[in-house]
């Protein structure tokens, strides 16, 4: 046989890679031949998943090559709902959990730690009748009980205590309601809103002078959310309470609902757990330009600072 003008025994026309005879079509580079496969080889056009002969279209990702169907099948993320391939733009949640952005528009969101709610991810879910909906992650641990929530109430007031913010509990009650109790109570209700303090100062005369005055605060939190997202809300309704007894309360509603984040984040840290952790994300994520912005404020401004500090700077 004549190729470029030399002639070959049939066996004898090897491929500069194998050493097999070449039959058929073959490529030449710098006066070598190659079978097809073998030249896709030296050229280094190899798969660098399944280590075949990229010999089709093929994808570039971080200087590696891939056949299409290697990318989309191994190397591209998993929807953590669907678990098709992750084409494109998409969402990931603070748990690094990924997944199509539309999967937040079909599907609820647990109301208690934000997990888009599904089989994959929770185990499915429970829908309340106010028209919340609780992940069953977190329904495991949710609190209806009165007397827990009272022991909850406890257990915040002693952390935050210990951190120096103290609160005279004799004047505090805690009340677990749904969101259509907390829609009456609550100023200035939104459908973010888990809780609200209610305070009441009432004032004794004699003789038209004031002998005394006693502050009484009513806490309402919603009912059926996870044991740590309650104690969160606690904490934050705490703050509430002290604010309204310590201070002059005429700083900016950014500066108010940023302090008692902050509180929720003292007494979150002093926990040190999975779950608490997981709050103090939803905290720093938080979106909301009032109680997420106000947060990183107080925060970045106090982090470094003594709780004596911070409590200093909401009195004067």
């Amino acid at each position: 046989m004549l190729v470029d003008g030399k002639a070959y025994h049939l066996e004898h026309f090897l491929c500069a890679e194998c050493n097999k005879q070449i039959v058929g079509s073959f490529m030449r580079k710098d006066g070598s031949y190659y079978h097809l496969d073998c030249y896709i080889k030296v050229e280094g056009l190899v798969c660098d998943y399944c280590k075949k002969a990229l010999n089709e279209e093929y994808i570039v990702k971080e200087n590696k090559k891939y056949h299409k169907s290697c990318y989309e099948n191994y190397i591209l993320p998993k929807c953590a709902v669907c678990n098709m391939p992750l084409k494109g733009e998409y969402y990931e949640d603070i748990y690094q959990n990924k997944y199509h952005s539309y999967h937040k528009n079909e599907l609820h969101q647990c109301d208690c730690c934000n997990r888009i709610i599904c089989q994959s991810l929770t185990n499915g879910g429970k829908d309340y009748a106010d028209g919340r909906h609780i992940c069953n992650k977190c329904y495991s641990t949710a609190v209806f009980d009165q007397e827990q929530m009272a022991r909850l109430l406890v257990k915040v007031s002693e952390r935050l205590s210990s951190v120096g913010i103290k609160f005279n509990l004799k004047n505090i009650k805690i009340i677990g309601v749904d969101r259509n109790v907390l829609r009456s109570k609550a100023k200035n209700y939104n459908e973010n809103t888990q809780g609200y303090c209610d305070s009441k100062s009432l004032s004794k005369y004699i003789d038209d002078k004031l002998v005394n005055q006693t502050t009484y605060h009513t806490i309402y939190v919603l009912n059926g959310m996870s044991s740590i997202k309650i104690e969160s809300i606690i904490a934050h309704e705490l703050m509430h309470s002290w604010i309204y007894e310590n201070t002059k309360n005429n700083f900016s509603q950014k500066i108010n609902e940023g302090s008692c984040n902050y509180a929720s984040y003292l007494y979150l840290k002093t926990l040190n757990q999975d779950p608490a952790l997981e709050q103090i994300k939803l905290l720093e994520t938080d979106p909301d330009t009032i109680y997420g912005k106000g947060f990183l404020e107080i925060r970045q401004r106090f982090e470094n600072k003594s709780v004596y500090d911070f409590l200093a700077f909401l009195k004067h």
